[in-house]
């Protein structure tokens, strides 16, 4: 079965897996990498442990440890290794290895390299058994099984030239080797034979291509036309053309993702409450659940999905009230005049357009003139860590790097000097200790935790840092014949290796 490329000579088979996406990697490095770089690398390299989400319950499983323990007080965790398994360049995975990429991780301090702030030192008892020594009883497991900072690489990767960085590269012990990036265009992942766990499905995949689209209307016609298996973020108004179409399955199921708009603490109009709380009151967040993202979302009743584990819901949000919004820009000056804000949203999302225009429409109403400035998401993340570009308000998407209500909070809130994903430039000394406290009970009293964490939501809602809109139920739209594909919250990325093509 071969598929033509547009007016090109190209064709594909069936033994490449093709996926349609919005955006491009921006750091091949897999200790600093902190975004769309989870698809490839999640088919390159592998943790110590799995999260499977899939349950209510959760649980751990074995990945490149076969087992680990904890000590009473949570400070001593040990992993034995699995044996046997080498690095893509052939060097041969064990403790010291693991010992050099945390150490090291630690040392690049960029990414999600923060998850290893409590580890003290690293002990390696032979080649395959490995001890952490902690500085506050953290939930390691957690740690040791996140979607971004855990992922393990051969010593070799810091002996890449600094030209080869330039075309992606890729050392790990996963399913896939990378073989091939042109930026912008796509990421070509080949079947690595020397994997662990073996090549027993004649249906596996040879290859994984990720090709970057940026238009949503062309990935919906590749997907259409089965020049890909997979495709991303399809708006849901274009959906309908999907209709009756036998070759292309659409399903939603949930997830731990959700979409909301930070609202600017530093930045005039928006560093003033009643602005804040004015803008907040004028978000109609279950028109926009019921008619913009449909089967895609559902009405948010918090600042982290009501499915995470140790979810529980705020007192309350800032109701949708048009009055209430303008008593709110009413106290916010003596002198009464109307007030211009701008809006950051990522241009290639529908929703975050009409999300955008309905607030415009709703904000006119109590005096507020909102600028619209759309751009891919990479832009709009440059311009917002500089205070100085950085918009009043701007679109997020959050999936979590550990399997925790923390990885909101550190990553958006938490103060920092020069800002990550605390695009607010929020700083509040009572959040950052209320966090470390709820982080450090996890593992010892996870109760005491969802307490705290309750907690923090109240006060950044008091705060009026950031306006929750809706929890994402992820678009899965993809050619019928794919088979394999599982839910698994934890992780924002598709595991190839479990896939295969029916014959």
């Amino acid at each position: 079965m071969f598929f033509v490329w547009s007016c090109g000579e190209q064709t594909r088979n069936d033994n490449a897996f093709i996926i349609a996406t919005y955006d491009d990697v921006k750091d091949w490095d897999p200790a600093t990498a902190f975004s769309l770089e989870v698809f490839p690398m999640s088919n390159i390299y592998e943790p110590l442990l799995w999260y499977d989400a899939s349950t209510d319950s959760g649980r751990f499983l074995p990945g490149l440890a076969v087992s680990y323990a904890s000590s009473d007080d949570g400070l001593t965790w040990s992993f034995d290794l699995r044996k046997g398994v080498l690095f893509h360049d052939g060097s041969p995975f064990n403790s010291e290895a693991v010992k050099f990429v945390i150490e090291r991780n630690k040392k690049m301090n960029g990414g999600a390299s923060y998850i290893w702030s409590s580890v003290d030192r690293i002990i390696t008892e032979g080649p395959y058994r490995v001890v952490f020594k902690l500085s506050s009883p953290v939930p390691l497991d957690k740690i040791v099984s996140s979607q971004y900072g855990a992922w393990m690489y051969s010593p070799k990767l810091v002996e890449v030239s600094k030209k080869d960085q330039l075309l992606g590269y890729g050392i790990g012990t996963g399913p896939y080797v990378f073989k091939e990036w042109v930026k912008n265009k796509h990421v070509t992942l080949q079947k690595n034979d020397n994997y662990w766990r073996g090549w027993v499905r004649e249906s596996h995949f040879d290859e994984v291509i990720i090709k970057v689209v940026s238009e949503s209307s062309t990935r919906l016609q590749m997907i259409e036309s089965g020049l890909v298996d997979y495709a991303l973020l399809i708006p849901i108004q274009l959906l309908d053309r999907l209709e009756g179409n036998q070759s292309v399955s659409v399903s939603y199921r949930q997830s731990w993702i959700n979409h909301f708009y930070l609202l600017n603490t530093k930045k005039p109009p928006t560093d003033n409450i009643w602005v804040r709380r004015s803008i907040a009151a004028a978000m109609d967040r279950k028109t926009i659940a019921d008619y913009v993202y449909r089967k895609a979302g559902t009405e948010a009743v918090g600042l982290i999905p009501k499915n995470m584990p140790l979810s529980s819901r705020p007192d309350s949000l800032v109701p949708f009230n048009i009055e209430m919004a303008e008593q709110f820009i009413n106290r916010s000056s003596p002198i009464k005049k109307r007030i211009n804000v701008d809006i950051s949203y990522v241009s290639t999302s529908e929703e975050y357009r009409l999300t955008s225009f309905l607030l415009m429409d709703n904000l006119n109403k109590v005096g507020i003139s909102l600028d619209l400035s759309p751009g891919p998401w990479s832009m709009n993340w440059a311009r917002a860590r500089n205070l100085e570009t950085s918009p009043n308000i701007i679109s997020m998407a959050w999936w979590p790097t550990l399997s925790s209500p923390s990885d909101w909070f550190f990553g958006l809130y938490k103060t920092e000097e020069s800002p990550l994903f605390n695009l607010s430039y929020y700083s509040n000394t009572v959040v950052d200790s209320l966090l470390d406290v709820a982080w450090e009970k996890e593992s010892q009293d996870p109760e005491v935790s969802r307490d705290i964490y309750k907690k923090i939501q109240n006060k950044l809602i008091d705060d009026c840092v950031v306006i929750p809109v809706v929890d994402i139920n992820i678009q899965s739209v993809h050619n019928v014949n794919i088979s394999g594909l599982r839910d698994n919250p934890a992780y924002s990325t598709i595991m190839v290796y479990h896939l295969g093509r029916k014959r």
